[in-house]
């Protein structure tokens, strides 16, 4: 998301997104879904998945796992790692998705009981996308030491 897509959110209300990266894996495949982004309206709740600004105008799409009285503890669906991010940051918040050809609401059942998973076990997930992400970085090494 750039200074445009800023300006068309709060112009219009709303923009669709193609997600670039991999933080948002499985649900959006980079360069291959589309997002649906609405003016956040109201305070995000948990299990949202919000659009917010790092830096200038950098905006990255990720998913609220808590919220907090000054900020919100976020954290990409393929990432291990918690943000915190204050409230004034998030600007939007998805709606819908299209993935493998077909759109999906944020209200959809199927994608419910997904993010109450991904979510709610989040504590599982995290040490195991840990290990995987630090296994890769020695790997990387290894091969870039033979080079």
């Amino acid at each position: 998301m750039g200074k445009a897509q800023l300006e068309e959110l709060n112009k219009h209300g709303r923009y669709l997104s193609v997600p670039h990266g991999v933080s948002m894996w499985p649900m959006i495949l980079n360069k291959e879904g589309i997002v649906e982004i609405e003016k956040l309206e109201r305070p995000a709740r948990r299990y949202d998945l919000v659009l917010y600004i790092r830096g200038e105008e950098q905006g990255v799409i990720h998913r609220v796992l808590r919220v907090r009285e000054k900020d919100y503890i976020i954290a990409g669906d393929n990432c291990w790692r918690r943000e915190y991010i204050p409230k004034d940051r998030v600007v939007g918040i998805a709606v819908r998705f299209y993935r493998k050809g077909k759109w999906y609401e944020v209200t959809d059942w199927r994608y419910r009981i997904y993010v109450h998973l991904w979510t709610d076990l989040f504590f599982i997930r995290m040490p195991l996308l840990f290990l995987r992400d630090k296994t890769k970085a020695v790997l990387r090494k290894i091969a870039h030491a033979k080079t």
